[in-house]
């Protein structure tokens, strides 16, 4: 999948530049795991399937129907959305 959007800038500075900075240190492994699995995934579905059940991919509701969410670590969230095949405002959250 291509990404169309960043919000979070150390997710931007790590994909653009391979540099950490931004981002807790005990989330980088994860995070560039899940970025790399995001990026050869056709499409959710693929990365869905592709996901281990630690990740728990889930679609949010409430305002967030358009949004995925896949569980970094604790509390942190990186969100999601997919629209004609391209990924939007891809984010690191925390969700507390």
């Amino acid at each position: 999948m291509i990404i169309r959007s960043i919000r979070h800038k150390g997710l931007k500075r790590l994909i653009e530049a391979n540099d950490h900075r931004g981002i807790q240190t005990n989330l980088v492994n994860r995070v560039r795991n899940i970025l790399a699995t995001l990026l050869l995934s056709e499409d959710l579905n693929e990365l869905i399937k592709a996901a281990p059940p630690g990740w728990r991919v889930h679609k949010l509701s409430g305002d967030g129907q358009n949004t995925w969410s896949i569980s970094t670590s604790g509390h942190w969230l990186i969100t999601i959305s997919e629209e004609d095949g391209y990924l939007d405002l891809l984010d690191l959250e925390d969700y507390h």
